[in-house]
């Protein structure tokens, strides 16, 4: 396996990696909806789980098991025209906690690819937790996401748009 390419002429700008929720609430086709309204800064943290041993012979050696993904959404304003927010919120109001490990996500690399076949990997068992409610002059709820379930890799037709379309990658 060879790694892919990247599509650049320079660096990556961030706002070539984006990262959708599906929030058609378990609809067979998925409604993506991007994430990050004015989120300055927002990362996909990798949380290796490792184990190191120092054998008999003083050599150190590193293993790691799994990684578990993870993205923080701070701040996220509540506002018209996204579904994802009431979709929390109702969760949470209700503590509805099983439905809030089952969204789909989808994160698309811009930044690998050519326009109209962009790499992305899309989890089914996703659990999105909203951190906090409140704020000083708008009310805010961030959010974490925490990757899980199935993983699996493919393209999209669009870095941004509306009308997403994921096709799965031939194994």
């Amino acid at each position: 396996m060879s790694a892919p390419a990247f599509n650049l002429t320079a660096e990556a700008q961030r706002k070539m990696m984006v990262c959708y929720v599906d929030v058609s609430e378990g609809g067979t086709t998925p409604e993506w909806e991007a994430q990050g309204y004015k989120t300055e800064d927002q990362s996909i943290s990798f949380n290796p789980d490792k184990s190191t041993i120092t054998d008999i012979l003083g050599d150190t050696y590193t293993d790691v098991n799994k990684l578990e993904w993870n993205a923080t959404f701070e701040p996220n304003t509540l506002r018209a025209g996204t579904k994802l927010n009431p979709i929390l919120l109702e969760y949470a109001r209700r503590d509805l906690l099983p439905q809030m490990s089952q969204f789909r996500v989808l994160l698309v690399y811009g930044f690998i690819g050519n326009p109209g076949d962009y790499e992305a990997d899309m989890w089914d068992g996703c659990t999105i937790t909203p951190t906090e409610l409140g704020g000083s002059s708008r009310v805010g709820m961030p959010f974490e996401i925490d990757f899980g379930g199935t993983k699996q890799l493919g393209t999209v037709n669009a870095i941004r748009s509306n009308n997403i379309v994921f096709t799965p990658e031939n194994n």
